[in-house]
């Protein structure tokens, strides 16, 4: 018998370079994107086992924050509940501010379709700029015992830096500025709209679909490649935190009664639907689209907040474009990560398209955007707004006829309950908790020009900040360097 042959000694069908598993994270036995366990089909891929050593992490510098604000900081939650009394007075004024300069302003949608025109035909002046915030999604909600979930529909006429509110549909009525209680129920019935659509349909997206794109940076491309040293410091805690909100039996998404930081007004079931239609969208209402990957960058929001990001996402696509120029056009394990990505999110760019119009780069740039500053603004805006002014839940309903009679009683249509479970929760999840910053990252690039890249990004970003023209939402030195939170 002849001596085996090598694979030098073949004409193989496809060429391969074959590394040893030590050259990736984990030896190559690294996570993986796979079907969600509560929506296999509805939500984005998840990943489902997540190597020890980040669980460990995510415990040391998360976990134990919680069980200590678990211990210790509930009977503070409850006293700041007592001491509020239940809901206050929500002016206009405030109410807008809200939904111009907070992340509610998402919510803002330009395009109004013909049955919204028709339900606020008594509004509308064609000289005026309006847009709308709909909440339709609230009737998918199944209430918990003597909670309300009530879709609503609002105008807002856009002027000047300012979104004010002109009329709201509620149940098959409109009330608006001279309806009293009536209107005052309504901004209030709109807040926790706004409130449980954050939680789980919008803010989501920055979380959840960035987890395929982090399994497969880790354990499909090698630890020395220019890609995996720029992505990987943004990748730290996530995988463990967002496995927690998900898949824990103890996630605040179970929403048990015993729940202290449980907050939501209705079945962990039904909350999950409203999580399934933030992805998946609601065919011709434009206030719900599907998600895709925001490869043009982060999608266009009509107010100051969305300015903000515009601006700063400038300085990410810079730094992306900069950086990966140093990687070969047609680089394989590029084009591989591309086409893993792409089989679990369809909206990314293949191993094709990625070395198409600038989209490497695009792509990166937006996920590191997503991130950090996008991620972050979310929170730090949402924590911001007081429990008696940000409802997530509520106890009394709308009248089925519009009543000019009705009277709001705010001391009840809240319990104490139900605003220390929404202190806590704000406690624990919703207020930023950095761990490491996005201005102290050091990607340990062993080429020097990729570091002055580096250098450059951060300069650009304090240049920005100086010379905001918009409110500063989250200071640059306070910007984290992957989702922490």
């Amino acid at each position: 018998m002849g001596a085996r042959k090598s694979f030098s000694q073949f004409e193989l069908e496809k060429d391969f370079e074959e590394l040893p598993p030590q050259s990736f994270l984990y030896d190559r036995r690294g996570p993986w994107p796979q079907p969600s366990a509560n929506h296999p089909f509805g939500e984005v891929k998840a990943v489902l086992h997540v190597p020890f050593a980040e669980t460990f992490n995510w415990w040391k510098k998360v976990g134990t924050r919680y069980i200590k604000d678990l211990v210790f900081y509930s009977p503070v939650a409850l006293a700041k509940s007592i001491q509020q009394g239940g809901l206050k007075e929500l002016s206009d004024y405030q109410f807008s501010e809200y939904f111009y300069h907070t992340c509610y302003a998402k919510y803002l949608t330009a395009e109004i379709s013909e049955s919204v025109k028709e339900l606020f035909c008594n509004y509308i002046n064609p000289k005026y700029n309006y847009h709308v915030i709909d909440f339709s999604a609230m009737e998918l909600l199944v209430p918990i015992n003597g909670l309300h979930c009530e879709k609503s529909i609002t105008l807002f006429e856009l002027y000047d830096g300012i979104a004010k509110p002109v009329a709201i549909n509620l149940k098959d009525y409109v009330v608006d500025p001279t309806d009293g209680d009536l209107w005052m129920l309504g901004k209030f019935t709109v807040m926790q709209g706004a409130s449980n659509h954050i939680n789980v349909a919008e803010h989501p997206k920055l979380h959840f679909p960035m987890d395929a794109i982090n399994a497969i940076t880790k354990s499909a491309v090698p630890m020395d490649h220019i890609l995996f040293q720029f992505l990987i410091p943004h990748f730290e805690i996530t995988l463990k935190l967002n496995y927690q909100v998900l898949n824990n039996p103890t996630s605040l998404l179970e929403n048990k009664w015993w729940m202290i930081y449980g907050p939501f007004p209705a079945t962990s079931k039904s909350m999950r639907d409203l999580m399934v239609v933030g992805y998946c969208g609601i065919k011709g209402n434009p206030s719900y689209n599907k998600y895709e990957f925001p490869i043009n960058g982060p999608r266009k929001v009509h107010s100051d907040f969305g300015l903000f990001h515009e601006k700063y996402y400038k300085a990410y696509y810079n730094l992306a474009k900069n950086i990966l120029s140093e990687i070969s056009k047609n680089d394989k394990y590029v084009t591989d990560w591309a086409n893993y990505i792409h089989l679990e999110m369809p909206s990314f760019p293949n191993g094709v398209e990625i070395w198409e119009n600038d989209n490497f780069a695009k792509a990166v740039g937006v996920l590191l955007w997503d991130l950090t500053l996008g991620h972050a603004v979310d929170h730090k805006t949402y924590s911001e707004m007081p429990a008696y002014w940000n409802p997530m839940r509520l106890r009394v309903a709308s009248p089925l006829l519009k009543n000019p009679d009705f009277k709001l009683n705010l001391k009840s249509a809240v319990t104490i309950i139900d605003q220390t479970k929404w202190i806590m929760a704000n406690r624990l999840f919703y207020q930023p908790w950095n761990i490491k910053n996005l201005m102290d990252v050091d990607y340990g690039f062993k080429i020097p020009n990729l570091n002055e890249h580096v250098k450059k990004f951060k300069h650009q970003m304090r240049m920005i900040e100086k010379n905001l023209t918009t409110r500063n939402y989250m200071p640059v030195d306070e910007i984290p360097v992957s989702i922490q939170y």
